[in-house]
């Protein structure tokens, strides 16, 4: 999206001030929270909501995650990807997406972190279990029989893009959501790969544009429209933190590159998250065997030459 002051101010604003704008629910209650008060009634693509957006600080996970990782997070954000700014290379891109596989069974939460769009975008996923075919297709990934929405209308009066006479850190028909709040996806089973997806203006658009974690599928030829990373990036020790996190890019090509538009973390359970950190990048297998190669000459070339001393 193009650089706008007031979207930097909001970034900023969100860092220092999270804490007013995520416990504005009155009531906690224990186990599965609070439903928000206002629930978006978009259905792209005939798509339903896997479950309801719940309160922030409704839970008392939500309230550790509020107060001990949502302010490290959007520091980080607004660091690593800055708004108006090509993020192509930000060290954001810590995790490859399309490996989101849970390697052990846990209970899955998602949960808003920021959105800095004018488009009204939608958050849905598509789980494959073990043994089943990935989707071919975006087509494929919307129409899957698990496909269905984890935020139906991502957009928020916190965002760099409130609407108009709205006040921030309220909730609306057109902007439902606020920082915190989180829809509980269920228990997912080892070895399920989680498909997450956007849809762009998707709150606007039966038939929206679909930019996927599967890069591959994204019709643009983009390969970077969504950016996975830990808190290991900003947050140390956080070796245990049970939580990646997803920022999408909304726009065909990639618009301006920021890769901030919608921003989601993922609660997957910490081995999980100790072993996507531990799964190599493409590139290190190949590093680690030319050392390898590299090391073995050295060595057998001291031996020669010790041999002839």
């Amino acid at each position: 999206m193009k650089l706008n002051p007031i979207r930097t101010i909001a970034l900023t604003a969100l860092a220092l001030s999270t804490t007013t704008l995520v416990h504005a629910a009155p009531n906690v209650v224990s186990g599965s929270g609070t439903p928000d008060p206002v629930q978006s009634k978009a259905t792209p693509y005939g798509l339903q909501p896997i479950a309801p957006v719940m309160e922030a600080g409704s839970t008392a996970a939500s309230q550790n995650f509020d107060a001990n990782v949502l302010p490290g997070a959007l520091a980080f954000i607004k660091s690593a990807l800055p708004e108006g700014q090509n993020n192509t290379a930000s060290k954001a891109f810590q995790i490859d997406p399309s490996k989101l596989t849970m390697a052990t069974t846990h209970d899955v939460t998602a949960t808003f972190i920021y959105e800095g769009a004018s488009y009204h975008n939608s958050i849905g996923l598509t789980t494959v279990a073990p043994g089943q075919s990935q989707p071919q297709s975006t087509w494929d990934e919307v129409t899957a029989p698990t496909a269905g929405l984890v935020f139906p209308d991502a957009s928020s009066t916190s965002s760099g893009y409130p609407d108009g006479g709205s006040v921030a850190g309220t909730r609306t028909q057109s902007q439902p959501v606020l920082p915190g709040d989180f829809t509980d996806l269920g228990t997912i089973k080892q070895g399920t790969a989680l498909d997450f997806f956007l849809l762009s203006n998707g709150a606007n658009n039966s038939w929206a544009p679909v930019f996927s974690t599967q890069e591959g599928l994204n019709p643009d030829g983009f390969k970077q429209h969504v950016a996975e990373f830990s808190p290991s990036l900003f947050a140390v020790p956080q070796l245990n933190s049970p939580y990646v996190f997803l920022s999408f890019e909304d726009l065909y090509g990639g618009g301006d590159k920021d890769i901030n538009d919608t921003i989601i973390a993922i609660n997957i359970g910490a081995a999980n998250v100790k072993a996507l950190l531990a799964t190599p990048e493409p590139a290190m297998p190949l590093t680690f065997t030319a050392c390898l190669g590299l090391a073995l000459f050295a060595v057998r070339k001291n031996r020669k030459a010790a041999a002839t001393v």
